[in-house]
């Protein structure tokens, strides 16, 4: 059985005595080590496998080309062929996990290359990017990777580096050694579930019926990248069903902005709609976008709002939004060109909406179920449920409706029971 080989993201002129510490550990833990050197600069590189001019070359084009451009150039190139070199040795079977250490330049180019590979394949990387306020789409985009913070910069190796690398090192050798597995699909139909927290008490009560009748669900959080990532494993073939009671990134998407808010969100009721699967959807946090309590949208004093917690608030959306936001999930489901089912939940889309709590406004919600309702297309059925969506009623209708379109799309037996 051949060796199992991590490959090593370093940018050597800079970073070459942590490429040295990487591979030395992991070597010590019977695996093979790959530097790929990703440095764009004058100086010298060292302690590397892989050069810069090889992975420019099999990229199209030879480094030397690249010596007269900016450094931005340079870096931007770098990113891509990287990232298309590591994909190749994944393809040809030539790595089993990877990892980096760095700042900035290196953390752009290693998690570039990290998110072209799958979920379960093990993916780590310390960086001085994972500190302060700064946000994460950069780094994990929709994949599973594995951020550790760096405390200090790398600027060689002392007492704090060396721990830091150390543990890096043995958290990517663990994963190759006894965990790293590409998604499989096992038996049971597979279902996908969007919730975040105001939703969860409906969401929970579907997937409980779900797994009754012998799914395997999979919740995702509706915030920033989790809708992305339901749709990638939808398009990928591993998903058989969703039930996409949240859209709340839609919301965030729409606001361009705000603590939930990922650029991915434009996949939302795409990916998922292209292969099409069986669908159900409802309208979970379409209602209100949530802001850190330092960046809070205009007209306030118009709006209402509370607290989530001490950073973050939740803040009901404007009848004019709720219009426009209906006019973009309309929008979206236009594209659909076979049967789906969209749930309306008369009482609310989230908890703290019934008459008297904080998030009460039957003119927004009656405006943006108007709008949706008036403009989808005839291949969306809809069904008006007499319960907030954030309730076991709700969840267990849902989960009822989730199984019928499952049932109609051959991805259960037509006479199924449980």
């Amino acid at each position: 059985m051949p060796m199992k080989t991590i490959a090593i993201i370093e940018s050597c002129d800079t970073k070459h005595k942590e490429a040295k510490f990487i591979k030395e550990f992991i070597e010590k833990e019977g695996l093979k080590g790959l530097v790929v050197n990703t440095a764009t600069g004058p100086a010298p590189s060292y302690h590397f496998d892989i050069s810069r001019e090889e992975v420019a070359e099999a990229f199209g084009t030879p480094w030397s080309e690249m010596e007269s451009k900016t450094k931005g150039e340079k870096i931007d190139f770098m990113k891509d062929a990287v990232a298309a070199y590591v994909e190749k040795l994944y393809e040809e079977g030539k790595i089993d996990g990877i990892i980096s250490v760095g700042g900035l330049q290196n953390t752009v180019m290693a998690a570039n290359a990290m998110q072209r590979l799958p979920i379960g394949f093990p993916k780590v990387m310390a960086t001085t990017v994972a500190s302060g306020t700064r946000k994460f789409d950069l780094v994990v985009g929709d994949k599973d990777i594995t951020v550790m913070p760096a405390i200090c910069d790398f600027t060689g190796l002392n007492i704090v580096t060396r721990q830091v690398i150390s543990n890096a090192c043995a958290c990517c050798v663990g994963m190759v050694k006894f965990a790293g597995k590409i998604l499989e699909k096992g038996e049971n139909p597979v279902v996908a579930v969007t919730l975040m927290g105001v939703t969860n008490n409906g969401a929970a009560a579907a997937v409980e019926e779900l797994e009754k009748a012998g799914m395997e669900v999979i919740g995702f959080h509706a915030t920033g990248v989790g809708g992305a990532t339901m749709e990638d494993m939808a398009s990928n073939g591993l998903v058989d069903g969703i039930l996409d009671l949240t859209l709340h990134e839609l919301t965030s998407e729409y606001f361009g902005g705000g603590f939930s808010y990922g650029p991915k969100a434009s996949v939302r009721l795409v990916k998922s709609v292209d292969r099409k699967l069986p669908l159900v959807i409802s309208l979970g946090g379409l209602d209100f976008v949530d802001f850190g309590t330092n960046e809070l949208p205009d007209r306030m004093d118009e709006r209402k709002h509370m607290l989530h917690n001490a950073n973050t608030a939740h803040i009901k959306i404007l009848p004019k939004e709720a219009k426009e936001l209906g006019r973009i999930l309309s929008e979206r489901l236009s594209k659909v060109t076979y049967p789906v089912k969209l749930l309306i939940p008369t009482k609310g889309m989230r908890h703290n909406t019934k008459e008297g709590e904080e998030l009460y406004s039957p003119e927004t919600d009656n405006v943006l179920i108007r709008t949706i309702v008036d403009n989808v297309n005839d291949n969306v059925e809809v069904i008006l449920i007499p319960h907030n969506l954030d309730t076991k009623e709700f969840g267990s209708k849902a989960a009822y409706y989730m199984i019928e379109e499952m049932k109609s799309k051959g991805k259960l037996p037509a006479d199924f029971t449980y």
